[in-house]
């Protein structure tokens, strides 16, 4: 009898460069910017649509991939998450320092 070993498959999607939520983050600015392109050439032109949207599909592209270099997949995660936290309120005082009534 023979045996099988078990392995985990990596089903994750990957765009050169970016990783984790990034890459969703850079499929819907790939999709919106198709999708204004589309609006502006059927409502203005041609013309009009690739100078609107071929410069804000770079720009943000280079935003994302920006983000992925500042932070990194883990550290993009972890500031999304400390966002969502509440912010605490600190006093500091010093040990020695009297009370005054």
């Amino acid at each position: 009898m023979e045996t099988y070993k078990l392995q985990k498959v990596d089903t994750k999607l990957y765009i050169k460069g970016l990783s984790g939520p990034l890459v969703f983050q850079a499929l819907y600015g790939i999709l919106a910017a198709f999708l204004l392109f589309v609006g502006i050439y059927i409502l203005i032109g041609t013309f009009t649509a690739v100078l609107v949207c071929v410069p804000s599909f770079f720009a943000w592209l280079y935003r994302v991939s920006h983000i992925q270099k500042k932070y990194g997949p883990a550290g993009w995660d972890k500031k999304q998450t400390a966002k969502k936290l509440p912010q605490f309120i600190l006093l500091k005082k010093r040990i020695c320092q009297t009370q005054q009534r």
